[in-house]
């Protein structure tokens, strides 16, 4: 079976929907936090800084699916319109016609990831995000399709495929290399891919 390759990409490699998006949440109350943290997406991470102040992240694709599907939330309308400002081509397709009035007692702001590299070893791993590139036959590309991470699949069915993939250094570690090192084909890639992710964040290793 030809070998598989398996390596840390940059972000700038990834697909635009795949990139992660690092956002800090201010409420005037706590109303609109419990309502939205009652539909937080599989694909997002939520964590609470104090009472009304929290980290919200994910691939771009994730906060997308969020805004389409509950654009109701009073916080999903007002994520919108913080995206809208910030780049409106990530969301352009999502407003509806009738608009949104933005709500008064909520503000974001986007963290880039020097700041991210700088939270407490227990948020960076939640929080840090990395892509992943998967290259190598089509039964082993299957492997990595079950960590049911956020991907991309790309390549001819039957032949060799890639698979590009963003999540946080947690969701990395459980989804995708704990269960990559217990399949013998990937178990030397997968060592490979941690040994990497230590060497990016070592101090957050022991925190998961």
């Amino acid at each position: 079976m030809a070998k598989a390759r398996l390596s840390l990409v940059s972000e700038k490699e990834l697909p635009e929907g795949l990139r992660p998006l690092v956002v800090e949440v201010a409420a005037g109350s706590e109303t609109p936090l419990f309502k939205f943290f009652e539909r937080l997406p599989r694909d997002l991470a939520a964590d609470r800084l104090d009472r009304r102040r929290f980290l919200l992240s994910g691939p771009l694709c994730a906060f997308r699916d969020l805004l389409r599907e509950h654009l109701d939330l009073k916080f999903s309308k007002g994520l919108l319109v913080y995206l809208e400002g910030f780049r409106l081509d990530w969301v352009r397709d999502l407003r509806p016609r009738h608009g949104v009035i933005p709500p008064q007692d909520l503000s974001f702001i986007l963290l880039p990831r020097e700041e991210v590299l700088q939270l407490s070893p227990a948020l960076k791993a939640r929080h840090l995000y990395f892509g992943v590139e998967f290259v190598g036959p089509e039964t082993l590309a299957l492997e990595v399709v079950k960590s049911r991470l956020p991907l991309e699949l790309e390549g001819e069915p039957g032949g060799e495929r890639r698979v590009l993939l963003c999540a946080s250094l947690a969701d990395l570690l459980v989804h995708l290399v704990k269960p990559l090192l217990a399949f013998p084909e990937l178990k030397g890639a997968a060592e490979g891919l941690l040994e990497a992710l230590r060497a990016e964040a070592p101090e957050c290793l022991g925190e998961i």
